[in-house]
């Protein structure tokens, strides 16, 4: 879209200005498009704007173009000739154009103008199996009639099973339905492996040959890297070194992959191959005999439940790590910690077991203000959910009072879905809430003395549990969580953060992952374990200050800040997993095609997509999913991805599956993700400021929750280039 103004502009009389949207001029009009989008002659009437009422200068336009037009008519005939035309034609026309148009580049200013691209040329090669693949199709499509299926091939395997409304399956079906389609379904038995998705083994969760060289290499790329072990993309301004997953080399710099196809099968072969892909090597991970159907998935139960046995609350310890505890939040942020860490060692960044003593100690003092009335006797193992709650109580005014509201529990579990995934046990979470009210009304008392690794155990739940996280994330942006400044409506929204992501670590894969292989452990605890490897504050931190800009909430109120940013977190982590069909052909038999639903989460394909109870999930929940630091890792489009949409928050890697017919969609594509505040850009500037950041959000002290770490990043970044550094 575009306006015409014709006013004056500074001391220039008459001038004309044309003001665009971000999205460039169309070069030229498709066949298929309607006869309103006639885009040469809105080309032709924009200049003439702009040439005012020069008429001269309009008919030398007019004439140049016209002369242009037919001299690349000519150059199939007369090529010397047609070249001399041109080139002279091409100096015409910059001439008249350059009094009127102007491109500015942001990059201008450095003596780098590759505009922070990198090149990275494909390394594909198809294999032999490859190949023949192709042989076996253009068999078929001999037979059919249909036209050589060479583009087809090299954009996706195991088309006749993953096509939808092509001409080729349509063939396809039809012929294999007719009576007369023996020769065909003989074909078929002899050759089908070479053509259709092997069922069998997608049953077995064992590995699928990709069957094609760019799904290959780009399987590769991400799943050999390690991604398919991390729930969120690694912080780019971590407080401490990560560890586990998140340390490993592949992923250490993991960003997210945007795929562009011209080929609607694409997008949905990349969803699903690598999807199943991603859950086998996590299934695999727990039980190597793990086996791909509902019966054998029913089998990995969640185990962040609120079970009731014999009438006590079983699931308090789950309850306790999404609980967003004020004291905890605000005494042992990690941001102060790592602050401290470094003013005693001179080492950066600080280990995870640095800023752990750092917090044991600091817990170990709150602690020793709790009233201990059982010294001797058997460990309450229910410290481990209550303190934080009792430290709430005694050292923040209002948190009695908000756990004496009504209707807490629905509250807290505020948007949620259950989707059935707990077996109806979310029907006791009323139960545990009532069980934590108690305590902080004083009408539940504790029956021994606290366990011995109490203090270690808080830590990590202050480090790293997934409300006290999100409480101190909605913190940065909206106030911080310092005494009056803390509202019940921000411990609310951080209590719904909490709670999807006990959504998130209830999925079996994911369970898979983290579960200790010896179930000793608890698995609350190797949550809290997982969640304290992969910096899960600096995750939220970063992720609440973009969420924050994207929603236009720069200039809102706390309250609206801390709604808008918390509903965004909690979509994001909460999104469900969608079922995509594909075909298993089995030629001869009484249904010679079965629709088989196949799930998708860690590469999804954008647009309106279903789960597994056909719930609608807008083209938008999947953007914003793939704009957040957790799943998808992949997201594939074809076109419709490429105009007027980002992508560039948490990625910075376009995939090119099939080169665009035109420079202009060719940077579209790269528009997405070359963006301010992009992802590249702030790795940049936390490699550059990231320390002083940190250093910077200590020397704050007690206001250190309610600062924003990446707005001060961003603010030394400005000023450093205003210096010219």
């Amino acid at each position: 879209m575009f306006e015409f103004q014709d006013e004056r502009v500074g001391d220039a009389d008459g001038a004309r200005v044309l003001l665009l949207s971000a999205t460039p001029y169309k070069m030229y009009t498709r066949f298929e498009e309607s006869e309103e989008d006639d885009h040469y002659s809105d080309f032709v009437n924009t200049i003439k704007f702009l040439l005012a009422d020069n008429e001269g200068e309009q008919q030398r336009l007019e004439a140049a173009l016209t002369g242009y037009r037919s001299g690349l008519f000519r150059l199939g005939q007369d090529v010397d000739g047609a070249l001399s035309e041109l080139s002279e034609t091409k100096a015409e026309l910059e001439s008249v154009l350059r009094k009127v148009m102007v491109r500015t580049e942001r990059l201008a200013s450095s003596a780098d103008r590759d505009g922070m691209l990198v090149e990275i040329p494909p390394t594909a090669v198809p294999q032999a199996s490859d190949i023949l693949g192709y042989v076996r199709l253009q068999e078929i499509a001999a037979d059919l009639g249909h036209h050589d299926v060479m583009e087809y091939w090299k954009a996706a395997p195991y088309l006749l099973s993953f096509m939808d409304d092509y001409q080729l399956k349509r063939f396809f079906t039809d012929a294999l339905d007719k009576e007369d389609g023996g020769g065909l379904r003989r074909r078929l038995n002899k050759n089908g492996r070479d053509l259709f998705f092997p069922w069998q083994e997608w049953r077995e969760y064992a590995a699928v040959d990709p069957a094609n060289a760019r799904l290959r290499s780009l399987q590769a790329d991400v799943m050999d890297s390690g991604a398919w072990r991390l729930l969120w993309i690694p912080p780019t301004l971590p407080h401490y070194a990560l560890t586990g997953p998140f340390a490993e080399d592949g992923v250490s710099n993991f960003t997210k992959r945007l795929i562009f196809s011209a080929w609607r099968v694409v997008p949905k072969v990349i969803a699903t191959l690598l999807s199943y892909d991603a859950e086998r090597r996590m299934m695999l991970s727990l039980d190597p005999d793990a086996q791909n159907n509902s019966k054998d998935r029913k089998r990995h139960r969640p185990l962040l439940r609120f079970a009731v046995r014999e009438g006590r609350s079983t699931g308090m310890p789950v309850l306790g790590i999404m609980y967003p505890s004020t004291v905890l939040a605000r005494e042992c942020d990690p941001l102060k910690l790592a602050a401290a860490v470094a003013k005693q060692d001179d080492r950066w960044p600080p280990t995870l077991d640095d800023v752990r003593r750092e917090a044991v100690s600091r817990i170990e003092t709150l602690l020793s203000r709790l009233p201990m009335e059982h010294e001797d006797g058997p460990p309450d193992e229910a410290w481990y959910w209550a303190a934080p709650i009792l430290l709430d109580v005694q050292l923040d005014a209002g948190a009695q009072s908000w756990f004496s509201r009504d209707g807490l529990a629905a509250l807290w579990s505020s948007g949620s879905e259950s989707g059935g995934e707990d077996d109806g046990e979310d029907s006791n979470w009323s139960d545990h809430v009532n069980e934590a009210r108690r305590l902080a009304e004083g009408l539940r008392q504790l029956e021994g003395p606290p366990p011995a690794d109490l203090a270690e155990v808080l830590a990590d739940v202050a480090l790293a549990g997934p409300g006290v996280c999100a409480l101190r994330a909605l913190g940065r942006v909206a106030g911080g969580v310092e005494g009056a400044e803390l509202t019940a409506g921000l411990k609310d929204r951080a209590a719904s953060v909490g709670w999807a992501f006990r959504r998130l670590f209830n999925l079996p894969e994911v369970t898979a992952v983290i579960r200790d292989p010896d179930g000793r452990e608890p698995y609350w605890r190797r949550v809290l374990e997982y969640c304290a490897s992969g910096g899960l504050q600096a995750v939220l931190d970063e992720y609440a200050h973009i969420s924050k800009e994207s929603l236009g909430l720069v200039s809102g109120e706390p309250d609206e800040v801390a709604a808008g940013v918390a509903e965004v977190m909690r979509q994001a982590v909460s999104v469900r997993t969608v079922t995509l069909r594909a075909d298993e052909i089995r030629p001869g038999r009484k249904e010679q095609i079965v629709r088989q639903g196949m799930r998708a989460r860690f590469a999804l394909r954008y647009g309106d997509e279903r789960d597994d109870e056909r719930t609608l999930i807008r083209s938008g929940q999947v953007r914003d999913a793939f704009n957040s630091p957790f799943w998808p890792f992949v997201l594939a489009t074809t076109s419709v991805g490429q105009e007027g949409l980002d992508f560039h928050q948490y990625c910075h890697a376009v995939v090119h599956w099939d080169l665009p017919s035109n420079p202009v969609d060719l940077e579209q594509r790269e528009g997405r993700i070359h963006r301010y505040k992009g992802h590249a850009i702030r790795k940049n500037l936390a490699g550059a400021f990231g320390r002083q950041v940190i250093e910077d959000a200590g020397r704050h002290g007690a206001r250190a929750g309610s600062v924003d770490p990446w707005q001060n990043l961003f603010e030394k970044g400005s000023a450093s280039r205003t210096k010219g550094q």
